[in-house]
């Protein structure tokens, strides 16, 4: 067991230099990680092995994550940064930006794979569309498709009025690094806050309900901070609302990833994401142990039931009110529907209807609006690499 302990001491030993090597380029990190490591150093190897184990395979998922989040920062000097308006007050063109998907960060069924060419999938939140395009058609024209030629503002009412809001250029190369593509996507910053508050599309606010990158954020925007906070608070309600009463965190993370698209995501990296929601959400009972195994016991009561349904989104709670009122043909107080539903024995498929309902209409629409905003080679092209994906 000795032997055990001194192999358990050099990997916290050698993960903590990792973070202190990396804290030189990551401001903020020493601190943070110093009081990570100083929380948990009384830990006992007798008596607490399997836990130390897993806090230093959770160390280095998340120190590859802050490497990467690094490597990702530097693209950014590829795109316009800042503009003017009127002649005066530089206002920064990104608000937000973040990678998402298996590129970024590797999910189940990717890991111990390599692959000749990676895929960089990002979401840049700007502040001005029409700016931001006409800035970057003139620095990189070739990420366009045949749509550059009707000019800027065909571009930017094909991104705010059609699909998910949001207009992607895929299959880029930069100098820098031409072993690698880049998919990026452009939505305005107002489109962005009002799909993690609403769900309008849940196209982008689902992505934000699991573990992305975050490459750059602006932490004076209080708007956008709180609208993504929000936006996970609503992913819990909704899981909790689609789970029994008892479950593991595993089973509270699959069902969030789960809401808007399907994927097999490293599921350990939720718990950094949610372990606070879920501390402070006064409904659910459980040790504090924050392991994928851990056994969570929530209020079933008609009260805690009735306090979810009222925090969902307001596109959930509209398409539940559309399908009872076509079904009834009558219209009903929302608020006299929702005490229903408490007690309703098809209360999770009504939620999971509401829900699919956004997902399938924002992905449609936004499908076909990749055939114009990629060019029909390019859409093609992705089309087959996602389908080769799904039947490996």
């Amino acid at each position: 067991m000795s032997g055990r302990r001194s192999k358990l001491a050099l990997d916290v030993l050698r993960l903590y230099a990792e973070y202190m090597r990396l804290s030189r380029q990551v401001q903020g990190l020493r601190d943070i990680a110093r009081l990570e490591f100083k929380q948990y150093k009384d830990l006992k190897p007798k008596d607490n092995l399997i836990y130390i184990e897993y806090l230093i395979r959770r160390g280095k998922s998340q120190l590859t994550t802050l490497k990467g989040q690094e490597s990702l920062s530097n693209i950014l000097a590829n795109f316009p940064s800042n503009y003017t308006i009127n002649g005066h007050n530089n206002q920064q063109h990104i608000t937000f930006a973040f990678g998402y998907g298996s590129g970024v960060l590797k999910q189940q069924q990717d890991i111990n794979k390599s692959t000749n060419q990676n895929q960089i999938d990002l979401i840049f939140a700007v502040n001005n569309s029409f700016k931001f395009h006409e800035e970057n058609l003139q620095l990189n024209p070739h990420h366009y498709s045949f749509l550059r030629h009707f000019g800027v503002s065909t571009i930017t009412r094909i991104q705010e009025t059609r699909g998910a809001r949001i207009y992607f250029n895929p299959y880029v190369k930069f100098n820098n690094d031409s072993n690698t593509l880049y998919k990026y996507g452009i939505i305005s910053r107002k489109h962005l806050i009002r799909d993690l508050l609403d769900w309008e599309t849940l196209y982008v606010a689902g992505r934000l309900q699991k573990p992305v990158s975050v490459i750059q954020i602006d932490q004076t925007d209080q708007d956008l901070i709180y609208a993504l906070k929000t936006n996970l608070n609503s992913a819990l309600h909704v899981a909790l609302l689609l789970l029994p009463e008892e479950f593991t965190l595993k089973d509270l993370f699959l069902k969030i990833a789960s809401l808007s698209y399907q994927v097999l995501p490293q599921i350990d990296v939720f718990i950094n994401l949610y372990s606070n929601l879920i501390l402070n959400d006064t409904h659910l009972h459980w040790n504090k142990i924050r392991t994928l195994d851990t056994m969570v016991k929530q209020d079933v009561s008609p009260t805690s039931i009735f306090k979810r349904l009222l925090a969902l989104p307001k596109h959930v709670i509209t398409n539940i009110m559309e399908s009872i009122t076509l079904k009834t043909r009558q219209y009903q107080d929302t608020e006299e529907v929702i005490r229903k539903l408490c007690l309703s024995t098809q209360r999770r498929e009504k939620i999971e209807h509401a829900v699919r309902s956004i997902v399938k209409r924002s992905s449609i629409t936004q499908t076909f609006k990749g055939v114009l905003t990629a060019g029909f080679l390019r859409s093609t092209r992705y089309a087959l690499a996602k389908l080769k994906k799904m039947i490996r």
